[in-house]
């Protein structure tokens, strides 16, 4: 009998990912639907098999149906039915919005760094502090679309021009966003064309006679 207890005891232990504490804490679940939810993570195709869930993490069944209506009720968790050998129909649990969830906090927190990222490049380029009404501005700006890189140029060239003012930036935005430009690289490609049938004019209105 040791041996076999011992034996067990050596199994493979479930997996936590990181994420799904994050996920536990901040959607407030019970311990009952955060094993649930660790039970089905360590599945290859996770199904609600109730004596293998019972066996692996010690909950009654009506404790894991409790806990997974629950899932299903959040949409944390759902349904998908799909087709095994001889295409035979079976359902799956389907984790995906747990990835869904995660990922679009991540995206939500990389926004946000990167406007405190643009803020602050404001504010070194004007030499002080933004007003309310700035901060405002500039999310207006990011939320019709300008890209961050756009502002930036526009930007740049305000306060090179010698105008350290949003209504300068602003005007700049609305006449690339007139000429259709919407990256860094437009304005380098206009530039580059402009630069190029400049040139190629001069060259045509040049006197050669009078050269010679």
């Amino acid at each position: 009998m040791n041996e076999v207890v011992f034996k067990t005891l050596k199994e493979k232990d479930f997996i936590i990912k990181n994420y799904l504490i994050k996920v536990a804490l901040e959607l407030k679940l019970s311990l009952n639907e955060t094993l649930l939810l660790v039970y089905f993570m360590n599945q290859e195709e996770p199904t609600l098999n109730i004596p293998s869930i019972t066996s692996n993490i010690y909950l009654k069944e009506e404790e894991i149906m409790a806990a997974f209506s629950k899932l299903i009720a959040i949409n944390l968790i759902t349904l998908k039915v799909i087709k095994g050998e001889n295409d035979i129909r079976k359902e799956i649990i389907s984790l995906d919005n747990i990835i869904r969830y995660v990922t679009t906090d991540i995206t939500k927190k990389h926004e946000s760094n990167e406007k405190d990222n643009l803020f602050d490049i404001f504010e070194k380029e004007f030499a002080r502090p933004l007003s309310t009404m700035e901060f405002e501005i500039i999310n207006e700006w990011l939320d019709s679309g300008y890209e961050k890189e756009l502002i930036i140029e526009a930007l740049k060239e305000s306060v090179y021009n010698g105008y350290k003012s949003l209504k300068s930036i602003s005007s700049k935005l609305e006449f690339w966003k007139e000429k259709g430009y919407k990256t860094k690289k437009d304005i380098s490609k206009s530039l580059s064309d402009d630069l190029e049938k400049t040139a190629a004019i001069d060259l045509f209105d040049y006197n050669w006679l009078e050269d010679e």
